[in-house]
């Protein structure tokens, strides 16, 4: 029995021993805009495949975000839209000012269900009275939330601009997810404007035009390392988002790419 005894505690503790000696793998925690949820998440998985490291992920809303950040929360890179806040963020120290990088731009589609009769009027022109008409009286037009979507700030300043926002009000319905956007124009036959990359993939919704880029501010994604004990890593990270594979990826979602 003693000899039994001493077996078990020589394979216990060669086999403790082998687990402590295995090493940490790298982790980096990404947040970013949640309209990169689908490319930010495969970016992800290839980086933790290629590099053997741990990828973490969050597409939180952005205030939800910023008041995390604010607060220290674990996260090593920060990819947004809004310049604005990577502006703010360089003047309270949280980001490495040395690391902003632009990794894309994105474009507002105007989208209808697949089966729409309504056309691209081309020349900047916004087809208003064909999706009134569309309507019935009902709200048929559906943006995003501007105070939940950056979707929605890019749309409305869009659809002013076009001088579309004042005869669409009365048909105009806000929703603060992307999805639930998609599903409406999809299944109740509805008209909506929303980011390129959003619906690329989706067949059962159709994009009837481009919105012009002087219709609005510049959509332009960009990284930072945002200040912490995990910087190095976080560097590699965004040197990895630089990569050409990465630029492939970010282009098979519509994404456009210097």
């Amino acid at each position: 029995m003693r000899r039994i005894n001493s077996i078990f505690a020589i394979l216990f503790f060669w086999g403790f021993a082998s687990y402590a000696s295995e090493p940490t793998l790298p982790t980096v925690t990404v947040m970013a805009d949640h309209s990169l949820g689908m490319v930010v998440s495969e970016i992800a998985r290839n980086y933790s495949r290629e590099k053997r490291a741990t990828v973490n992920t969050s597409f939180a809303p952005q205030k939800i975000q910023q008041d995390q950040i604010s607060e220290g929360a674990s996260a090593d890179i920060l990819i947004t839209s809004k310049g604005e806040w990577i502006d703010e963020l360089k003047l309270q120290g949280l980001v490495d000012i040395h690391s902003q990088t632009r990794i894309a731009k994105d474009r507002l589609a105007l989208i209808g269900p697949s089966d729409t009769a309504v056309v691209s009027m081309g020349a900047g022109r916004f087809p208003t009275v064909a999706i009134i008409n569309a309507a019935r009286g009902e709200p048929v037009f559906i943006l995003g939330n501007p105070e939940s979507l950056m979707e929605g700030v890019y749309s409305k300043e869009a659809l002013r601009n076009l001088g579309a926002a004042e005869d669409l009000e009365a048909y105009t319905l806000y929703v603060k997810r992307i999805d639930e956007m998609l599903d409406m124009v999809s299944a109740q036959n509805s008209y909506g404007v929303c980011f390129y990359s959003s619906v690329i993939a989706r067949n059962d919704i159709k994009v009837i035009d481009i919105l012009p880029e002087a219709s609005h501010k510049p959509i332009i994604y960009q990284a930072v390392v945002i200040a912490s004990d995990n910087m190095d890593e976080a560097r590699n990270f965004l040197e990895y988002l630089k990569s050409n594979e990465v630029r492939k990826i970010l282009s098979s979602y519509g994404l456009i790419v210097d």
